[in-house]
């Protein structure tokens, strides 16, 4: 910032005239009593959470009355010696000036200290956009009869309702000119000055994809991590550091922002018969079956609590898990506490899915042996076991018209081979399924890895027809 060999030869006109052929740019700086290139302006973060919902109350908020934050007092940084008459325009966007601000004019000494300047006498003019500090001259004295720099005090903004979105700023630009305001000696390049984010880093990070073990003992009643207990994901919520209305006191921990959040689970676990329990062990919480409505459950806990907490779902060990469909969300619904103008917002996130392993597809339009089926078509299933161990194939029937569950039964089948499964042997395990003539659907579920082959024989002609592309789910080798 040392300018002290500049323009301190020729006079106050010679001044004027050299500064007002310069493209100069004077800047903002943070205000100390020994100024250098590195005192830079580091924007405030000003919680969101100051304001409230309404327009008309987030513009009366008073942002940095009676504190000692850095952006009440800020620096007029000249890009050179000012030894004539001049003024300065300091303007401001996103906020409006109040208060009763104030200004002392400095010079440098070689060693970079700042000391008054006999430049004295300025004016100043507070209006709602803008400070108009003007009649700064040279008063002679013991002090240089030149201009440095200028700090400005006491300044303090309202009407900055804009703020109340995050990453909106308030910032300042200005002019510096000769004392009639005719000619500009320098612009003073625009700074943000207070930028505005929410007081909490709050996210629901989804947990990593579930499969549900085929080769578990009993079949797919634990996931492949062994254990019948999984994470589904995990909750956020942690103080950023914004700073409250004075600019100085931070949010520092998520209990001055909110005091207990509403935790919303909805999962299709939450409807599997093999659940147990649905838990945020870090806030020592656990629900059980009887507290779920409608495949969703609900916490109440205390914000501190959230932070890194996972959650958790534990099945019983013993009995299958569908994981039909195996998705959900965790919302988020913080509440107010005494002192603060509103809460973090509401933030949601999904849960990890839940599949399972080895063998499952779904079979549309078997046709029984009853009916059209004991003259011209029949169904047949082969059911082929790739993996190298032999396993067991559950075929659970149901009615293709509503999906309700008619029945089930297994078979074994050996490792590389194929096992045939024909819809008489079908009907004969669940005696239902022809019960009307009509046709039917079949779920296999299997603890190997492999494929299942619809076929349709045609009693009259001889001949088969593949049906296969007829299904749902997944296969982990096509036929």
């Amino acid at each position: 910032m040392n300018k002290q060999s500049l323009y301190l030869f020729g006079g106050a006109l010679m001044a004027s005239s050299a500064l007002a052929s310069q493209a100069n740019a004077a800047v903002f700086r943070a205000f100390n009593w020994t100024v250098t290139t590195t005192s830079t302006i580091s924007a405030k973060s000003l919680a969101t959470e100051v304001f409230s919902g309404t327009t008309t109350l987030a513009n009366s908020v008073s942002l940095g009355a009676n504190t000692t934050s850095t952006v009440n007092a800020i620096l007029v940084d000249f890009a050179a010696n000012l030894t004539s008459g001049f003024n300065v325009q300091v303007n401001v966007t996103n906020a409006t000036f109040t208060g009763t601000p104030s200004v002392v004019v400095y010079s440098q000494s070689t060693a970079g200290t700042m000391a008054v300047s006999s430049v004295l006498s300025c004016s100043l003019q507070a209006l709602p956009d803008k400070l108009l500090i003007t009649g700064c001259t040279a008063q002679g004295g013991t002090n240089p009869s030149r201009a440095d720099a200028m700090a400005i005090f006491g300044i303090t903004y309202t009407t900055a309702g804009a703020l109340a979105a995050a990453g909106q700023s308030i910032k300042l630009d200005g002019l510096v000119t000769n004392a009639t305001g005719g000619t500009t000696f320098e612009t003073v390049t625009s700074v943000s000055i207070i930028t505005s984010k929410s007081a909490a880093d709050v996210s629901v990070q989804t947990g990593s994809a579930l499969t549900v073990d085929n080769n578990s003992t009993p079949v797919f009643s634990k996931f492949t991590t062994s254990s019948a207990t999984a994470t589904l994901g995990t909750i956020s919520f942690s103080a950023t550091g914004a700073v409250g209305t004075d600019l100085s006191n931070v949010f520092s921990t998520v209990i001055s922002i909110t005091g207990t959040v509403e935790v919303k689970i909805a999962h299709s676990a939450l409807t599997d018969a093999a659940l147990t329990s649905v838990s945020i062990p870090l806030a020592g919480l656990s629900a059980t079956p009887a507290a779920f409505v409608s495949g969703t459950v609900s916490f109440q806990v205390p914000a501190a609590s959230l932070n890194k907490a996972a959650i958790t779902v534990t099945f019983d060990g013993t009995t299958g898990i569908t994981a039909s469909s195996g998705t959900g969300t965790a919302t988020v619904t913080p509440t107010t506490v005494a002192g603060i103008v509103r809460a973090v917002s509401p933030f949601s996130g999904n849960l990890a899915s839940i599949t399972r392993g080895g063998l499952s597809v779904e079979l549309n339009g078997l046709f029984p042996t009853a009916g059209q089926g004991s003259t011209l078509y029949r169904s047949l299933l082969r059911i082929a076991n790739t993996s190298s161990i032999d396993g067991v194939a559950t075929l659970t029937i149901k009615n293709d018209s509503t999906g309700a569950t008619l029945g089930s039964f297994t078979t074994t089948v050996t490792a590389g081979a194929t096992k045939q499964v024909m819809s008489s042997d079908i009907e004969a395990a669940v005696s239902t399924a022809a019960a009307t003539g009509a046709a039917y659907k079949v779920v296999v579920t299997g603890s190997f890895n492999g494929y299942v082959q619809h076929l349709l024989w045609n009693s009259v002609t001889g001949l088969f027809t593949d049906l296969s592309g007829f299904r749902n789910g997944s296969l982990t080798t096509d036929p």
